[in-house]
């Protein structure tokens, strides 16, 4: 006489039970990483820098005096520098412009304009979504 077949009573005490769970895991793992890095950069807010590049053989001097010149007018915040103080010289000077108005982002690039001896070129990064 045979036995009669018997399942298990918990579903996931199977082999296909456990690769069930295993793919709803994955799969609740994976949505929520997509809603969390979706919510962060949905209500992240504006974060654009303009990038100024410096021309060849300037000084720190030069830097300063373009950081307080555009960097003071409203709704322009200056980027702090990271690193060793007496090479940044070397480096991009960057302007936060996330929160400004276009006639204030206008105003800075018209102060940009008036340094054609320090600015080399300028770039707008962290602009795409």
């Amino acid at each position: 006489m045979t036995q009669p077949l018997v399942r298990n009573p918990l579903w996931w005490q199977g082999r296909q039970g456990r690769t069930r769970l295993l793919i709803a895991a994955f799969g609740v793992l994976a949505l929520a990483g997509i809603l969390v890095g979706g919510f962060g950069k949905l209500f992240g807010g504006d974060r654009r820098e303009i990038v100024v590049t410096m021309q060849q053989g300037i000084s720190n001097a030069d830097r300063t005096t373009l950081k307080e010149s555009c960097g003071a007018l409203a709704g322009i915040r200056v980027v702090a520098d990271q690193g060793a103080a007496e090479a940044q010289y070397r480096f991009p000077v960057r302007f936060l412009v996330g929160d400004s108005t276009t006639g204030q982002e206008s105003a800075l690039y018209d102060c940009l304009n008036r340094y054609p001896q320090l600015v080399r070129g300028v770039q707008t990064e962290n602009g795409g979504m």
